[in-house]
C-alpha cells in the first residue's frame, strides 16, 4: 500500500513519546477530570493512529475496501501496538511502567475511531459514484 507512510510516522511519535521521552520532561498536567489526563492523551494518540490507518486504507482503495482487513490492520493492529509498548516500558525502560489502564485507554481510541471510519467510507464512495453519474 503507498499509503502506509502517515501511520508508520505516527506510530513513530508514539513510540518516542511513550518510551523514549524522560518522565521528568513530561509536563504534569493539572486539569481536574473525572478520567486522568494521560489516559485522555492514549486514547487520542490511539484514536489518531487507528484513524489514520483507516482513512489511508480507505482513500487508497477508494472505498472499495475488505471490512475485515479495515477492522484487523487499522484497529487490532493499534491495540497490539499499544500493548506491545506496553511490555516494552514495563521491561526495558526502567524509569516507565507498563499500565493495563494505558492500554485500554489505546484500545478505546482505537475502537472509536471505527465508526468515523466507516462514515469516511462511505463518504468516499459516495463521492465515486457522482463521479460515475457525471
Amino acid at each position: 500500500m503507498r499509503y502506509t507512510w502517515p501511520p508508520a510516522v505516527v506510530a513513530i511519535i508514539i513510540f518516542y513519546l511513550c518510551c523514549l521521552v524522560p518522565v521528568d520532561d513530561i509536563p504534569d498536567v493539572r486539569f481536574r477530570f473525572f478520567i486522568p489526563a494521560d489516559k485522555i492523551v492514549h486514547f487520542l494518540m490511539y484514536f489518531g493512529l487507528a484513524g489514520v490507518a483507516s482513512v489511508n486504507y480507505i482513500y487508497d482503495r477508494k472505498g472499495y475496501v475488505i471490512i475485515l482487513k479495515l477492522v484487523i490492520f487499522a484497529i487490532l493492529a493499534p491495540i497490539l501496538y499499544g500493548g506491545l509498548i506496553e511490555i516494552i516500558q514495563a521491561e526495558y525502560f526502567p524509569e516507565r511502567s507498563g499500565d493495563r489502564y494505558d492500554l485500554l485507554a489505546d484500545a478505546s481510541g482505537a475502537l472509536a475511531s471505527l465508526p468515523v471510519s466507516l462514515w469516511f467510507r462511505r463518504f468516499v464512495l459516495n463521492r465515486q459514484l457522482q463521479k460515475q453519474d457525471i
